[in-house]
């Protein structure tokens, strides 16, 4: 299962279209995305906030917090995403609405996020060009557009920075409310 996962990963930050492709081929239902892939990467990149426990500051009961603000902005930031995309299908992409295609096109990319997140979270802080490393989904969202989401030809630009901000901005907004909530976290 993990070598499936990081294959899953990085073919599709390295070949988009191509894994895009295969995606669609594949046709694997809801479920077993989300028990098999999905929810193991969020619960990693959740784990990965503990790579700060060496430093001076960091106690158990910031990692947890940390940890727990890490997996739920991911979990619901990915159920907005889906449900978002799912939503504007049929007013903005001129496609019938499926939540299947919705939710696998939202993991896959949150997948590129979380991915990113790992490496800022064990990687020293001068590594803070990873920051701008999330910019690289409105790639991939436009090779999964062409080769996944069959959106038409005059929606695709459209469609392509509607779908990028929602999945960059799904999680932020999630990790903001979740700060706000925590008193305490520094976020």
């Amino acid at each position: 299962m993990i070598k499936n996962i990081l294959s899953r990963i990085f073919f599709l930050i390295v070949a988009p279209g191509k894994t895009w492709a295969e995606i669609k081929e594949k046709d694997e239902s809801t479920d077993h995305f989300l028990n098999n892939f999905l929810y193991p990467v969020m619960g990693v990149t959740a784990l990965s906030v503990f790579g700060g426990f060496f430093g001076s500051d960091f106690t158990l009961e910031k990692g947890i917090k940390l940890g727990t603000i890490c997996f739920v902005k991911y979990f619901v930031g990915f159920y907005l995403c889906a449900f978002l995309i799912e939503e504007m299908s049929l007013r903005i992409f001129e496609m019938p609405k499926n939540i299947k295609k919705s939710r696998i096109f939202s993991g896959y990319l949150l997948s590129i996020s979380m991915v990113i997140t790992f490496a800022m979270n064990l990687l020293p802080n001068n590594f803070s060009f990873l920051a701008f490393a999330p910019l690289y989904i409105v790639y991939v969202v436009w090779e999964g557009i062409k080769n996944y989401f069959e959106v038409p030809e005059t929606k695709k630009m459209l469609s392509t920075i509607f779908i990028s901000i929602v999945v960059l901005l799904s999680p932020m907004i999630i990790e903001r409310i979740m700060y706000m909530l925590m008193p305490g976290i520094k976020g």
